[in-house]
């Protein structure tokens, strides 16, 4: 049977151009090349659940434009569950401009729109699930009440705390596991940047609430009840890695919904997110299963 999966978070329309530099202060830069792209660190971890075999619904705001209306019609070739995705009037949809250097790094300018009016009525509908995926691109009281409600059914929540910035103590005492990159890791902990990511791993885990972190190139660190460790994931060429933590999370959640050990999830997350940026665009990057486990199969 599939893992059923909800996902309560943002949905932003990306304008992705390709440069050499970003911008510092007067400078203008020409890019090479330009892209747009459905993106969100909601609407990609709905879409990368449902190519990794989940049974997918999404809970998110959009306006009443032709972005949110794409959004829409994208979630449904998707298969993903949308019924609960709303259009808002007065607002419009969230918009994004990653700014991608030739490494595959990437910087963004955001505009929230729609995602900071998600709210807790939103979510009072919520379907039964295996896992619930929140972020942080959405209002932290929104995502707290749709976690307790989802706790309360037993079932797994997986916060990916980013930015972290809008993280609240009260929402990081609900998920049961907690997925975040260690630039974010140092930022919620106030650790300096000597600090290994098996030891921030280390320090977020608390109370039977399992943490992950993302370490780029060097792969992740994990700890939970039953040990601690960290592993790199396959060697792959990177050119874009702007969905790269939404294919890991995605992954991240499924496999521990399957009953996974947080070591076996960290492998294929790894493996997940390796793919996802040999691949230019937040949309297409998303890998399905088959892909994902490629990476996993010795040549």
């Amino acid at each position: 049977m599939a893992v059923r999966a909800v996902v309560v978070g943002s949905l932003v329309m990306d304008l992705a151009f390709m440069v050499d530099v970003r911008p510092g202060p007067g400078d203008v830069v020409i890019a090479s090349d330009f892209a747009r792209f459905r993106g969100g660190k909601g609407y990609n971890h709905a879409v990368a659940l449902a190519r990794m075999g989940a049974q997918v619904s999404m809970i998110g705001a959009v306006g009443r434009d032709p972005y949110g209306d794409a959004f829409l019609a994208a979630l449904e070739r998707e298969h993903v569950d949308a019924s609960r995705v709303v259009q808002l009037r007065g607002t419009p949809t969230a918009v994004a401009v990653p700014l991608i250097t030739h490494d595959g790094a990437v910087g963004y300018v955001q505009y929230p729109g729609a995602n900071r009016l998600l709210a807790a009525a939103h979510c009072a509908d919520l379907p039964d699930c295996d896992i619930l995926l929140l972020q942080g691109e959405v209002s932290a009281a929104t995502s707290c009440h749709a976690a307790r409600i989802i706790r309360n059914r037993g079932a797994e929540v997986l916060l990916n705390p980013a930015p972290v910035e809008e993280l609240t103590d009260k929402l990081l005492e609900v998920p049961t596991v907690v997925s975040l990159n260690q630039h974010e890791a140092r930022r919620l902990l106030g650790a300096g940047g000597e600090v290994a990511g098996v030891d921030l791993a280390r320090q977020l885990h608390h109370d039977g609430r399992a943490a992950v972190v993302t370490m780029g190139a060097a792969g992740a660190a994990w700890c939970d009840d039953d040990g601690e460790g960290s592993a790199p994931p396959p060697p792959v060429h990177a050119t874009d890695i702007t969905a790269a933590g939404a294919s890991f999370n995605a992954a991240l959640a499924i496999s521990i919904a399957e009953g996974s050990s947080l070591e076996q999830a960290v492998r294929l997350a790894n493996a997940a997110g390796a793919y996802s940026s040999t691949v230019v665009g937040a949309e297409p990057s998303l890998p399905t299963r088959a892909q994902v486990e490629a990476l996993l199969t010795p040549a």
